[in-house]
């Protein structure tokens, strides 16, 4: 009997991809991916040869997409080469990890924003990998990760929760369409939690509106509940928005010849996060963007979802934090800072204060005090990669074995002047650890696209305050050096 029921398991499983086959739309091949869900759920439960786990999650059904974005994609970035990928069938969590799950099983909710069914936050990357093995195990399951120091080893025969891997997070956003988000070239706060006010292609319609699909929406400032908004085609929530979702991989190039159930590089120092979240703009919650963090890094926009195993792979994955560059006891330390306004200014005076670094300021040739709009002529510069060229020069970089760098954030990155300072210099070895003022978006991508331009360098925590940081930020400033191992005089 049990044979026959493995046959009939395999005959619907054909017969399912056959359907998938002769059916090409788009409309098809979701209504397909819902009944392969469906009919191997159900055969695979009433078969008994695979433990019965209520955890709500779907089943994807996996095979062949196209990873990246096309060079057609406005405001894509260098690292989303397009590449064909292949996936096993895969379980996957329609919401993200609720701050009531993580509290149930962690003992503790880190979280900024407080609510048993928000999205928990301010985790790291190791927090999710132990919370996933940690559920593992109140659910009898074989947990995934084991971690040995700087190695993490998955094994992918182990039917324990996981986090997504990076193409499996991109496949399950898509739900089979190929649009800059999902069946979408526009989104807004309607589809998904974001800054609204930023919408896709807002640079070149901020001062001068011209593109009637570039419209404003609204600005939550919060996470939302996970079942909150619509769910894509494949059921699963905020897959856009809300918090950056963790996934395993290490950031690095993809490898385009090895696509089959990619894990990413084995060596690195920064996992990606996927998605974007509530405070960022439209153009960071792209399918195809990738964003590199610390995986140490605690922020409140940033969370996770997790996976599990449809099928076993009979391997075991070892990925190692290679990275070994260490703070001496007594660094050399350079302050590095462009101030527009003189809230960055402000604060790196009180660094210099507290640390008795050296100090420079970043100053562009052609300052843009003087040139029209900031806010055009900032982002004709950004659009355009327009470096500017700066006034002084740090003669003797080789001798720093520490770099804070300062900037506002603008266009929720750094503004040009910093990219001109980073692509002047050689960081490899030193440790690069910026303060952030804004006006309400935190860093942005900023810390991710400083992290993209100097591999070789380590990234550390960064501290972002609004504005100018009110009475707060000399006591903000003592814990961000104290977290980062820096001591004050």
């Amino acid at each position: 009997m049990k044979n026959k029921k493995i046959i009939s398991i395999s005959v619907l499983v054909i017969a399912v991809i056959v359907f998938y086959t002769l059916n090409k739309s788009e409309n098809n091949i979701i209504q397909n991916q819902q009944v392969f869900a469906q009919e191997v759920n159900k055969q695979v439960n009433n078969s008994g040869d695979e433990k019965m786990i209520n955890d709500n999650l779907i089943l994807l059904e996996g095979g062949t997409f196209m990873m990246g974005s096309p060079d057609s994609e406005r405001q894509r970035d260098k690292d989303e080469v397009l590449h064909e990928v292949t996936l096993n069938p895969f379980y996957i969590d329609p919401y993200e990890v609720t701050q009531k799950d993580y509290q149930n099983i962690m003992g503790k909710n880190p979280s900024h924003f407080k609510g048993e069914n928000l999205p928990v936050e301010n985790v790291t990357w190791y927090d999710a990998i132990e919370y996933c093995n940690a559920l593992s195990k109140a659910k009898g399951l074989t947990p995934a990760y084991t971690i040995e120091g700087n190695t993490v080893k998955w094994n992918r025969n182990a039917n324990g929760y996981r986090l997504l891997t990076e193409a499996e997070w991109e496949y399950a956003a898509r739900a089979a369409t190929r649009t800059v988000f999902n069946s979408l070239n526009h989104i807004t706060s309607d589809n998904a939690n974001f800054e609204g006010s930023y919408p896709y292609l807002i640079e070149e319609n901020y001062v001068n509106p011209h593109n009637p699909d570039v419209k404003t929406s609204r600005y939550r400032g919060r996470t939302l509940e996970v079942n909150s908004l619509s769910p894509n085609q494949f059921g699963l929530y905020n897959m856009h928005g809300n918090v950056s979702e963790w996934c395993f991989d290490y950031y690095g190039e993809y490898d385009t010849e090895n696509n089959h159930n990619p894990f990413g590089s084995q060596n690195g120092s920064l996992r990606v996060s996927r998605g974007g979240s509530y405070i960022d703009f439209a153009k960071h919650l792209r399918a195809a963007y990738r964003s590199a963090c610390n995986p140490l890094s605690t922020d409140r926009n940033t969370g996770f979802r997790i996976a599990r195993n449809a099928k076993p792979i009979n391997d075991i994955i070892e990925t190692v934090y290679s990275l070994n560059i260490k703070i001496p006891q007594n660094p050399k330390i350079l302050i590095a800072y462009f101030s527009y306004s003189g809230n960055t200014r402000n604060a790196a005076e009180i660094i210099k204060e507290k640390t008795g670094a050296d100090i420079i300021e970043i100053k562009m040739k052609t300052p843009y005090r003087g040139r029209g709009n900031i806010y055009e002529t900032s982002q004709i510069d950004l659009n355009n990669n327009v470096y500017p060229e700066l006034t002084d020069h740090v003669q003797n970089m080789e001798e720093y074995d520490v770099i804070l760098l300062g900037y506002p954030t603008w266009w929720a990155t750094m503004p040009m002047p910093v990219f001109s300072f980073i692509k002047e210099y050689d960081f490899s070895g030193k440790s690069v650890i910026t303060f952030s003022s804004h006006g309400g978006t935190m860093f942005g991508e900023s810390v991710s696209d400083l992290a993209k331009l100097i591999p070789d360098a380590y990234v550390g925590l960064a501290l972002e305050f609004n504005y100018s940081g009110g009475r707060e930020l000399e006591n903000r400033i003592s814990e961000w050096l104290k977290l980062n191992a820096i001591n004050e005089i």
